[in-house]
């Protein structure tokens, strides 16, 4: 019986809109390379631990030709954190009143340690799930299918014990490989219903 729930954070329990801040980079700074491929390519080591945040930031803005000068760490982190990405207090509401200490919870997420940390800041998040997993502590992210074999051997758990809510359908594929039963996160109202269609005890 598949009865252990496994959410995303980015797209699911926290609202990020990474385009919308590289669209702000570009037109701010009148760029004209193609900022989210840049993105996209430093953020992918940053997700994994191979960068950490000061190199992602100092990277990514001599890479799109803006200086220090013109944009601080402080304000450049400031910006994203605070103007593009915002907490689902939604389902958090929901996973505290339905599903926290009534069923094994966990994260699997492909997330940085600064975003980690900011998060800690807002919300004592960690504390509704069993484990978290993230990207930046395994080394892999989603979509690799060794994300979904590292994630699965670290909580203990077989696949297809599995339910997992993720917004992006990309990681659908490979955690159906390994037998988890993938749930695609639209919008809160559409996560309750699908929740409400398992039926689970």
């Amino acid at each position: 019986m598949k009865n252990v729930i496994i959410f995303d954070i980015g797209g699911v329990l926290r609202i990020y809109n990474n385009n919308s801040f590289n669209d702000w980079l570009k037109n701010t700074f009148n760029i004209t390379k193609d900022v989210r491929s840049i993105w996209k390519k430093w953020q992918k080591l940053l997700l994994t631990d191979k960068i950490d945040e000061h190199e992602f930031y100092s990277d990514l803005l001599k890479e799109l030709d803006i200086s220090g000068s013109e944009l601080s760490e402080e304000q450049f982190y400031k910006k994203l954190f605070e103007d593009y990405i915002k907490d689902d207090k939604q389902i958090f509401k929901f996973i505290e009143n339905n599903l926290y200490q009534k069923y094994k919870l966990y994260i699997f997420s492909n997330f940085s340690k600064i975003e980690i940390r900011k998060f800690r800041e807002k919300i004592d998040f960690e504390k509704f799930f069993d484990k978290c997993i993230y990207s930046c502590d395994i080394k892999t992210i989603k979509p690799d299918i060794e994300f979904f074999k590292k994630a699965l051997a670290l909580i203990g758990h077989r696949g297809n014990e599995c339910i997992f809510f993720d917004d992006q359908l990309k990681n659908k594929k490979n955690s159906e490989k390994i037998g988890i039963k993938y749930i695609q996160y639209l919008n809160y109202d559409q996560f309750v219903k699908d929740f409400n269609k398992l039926k689970l005890k």
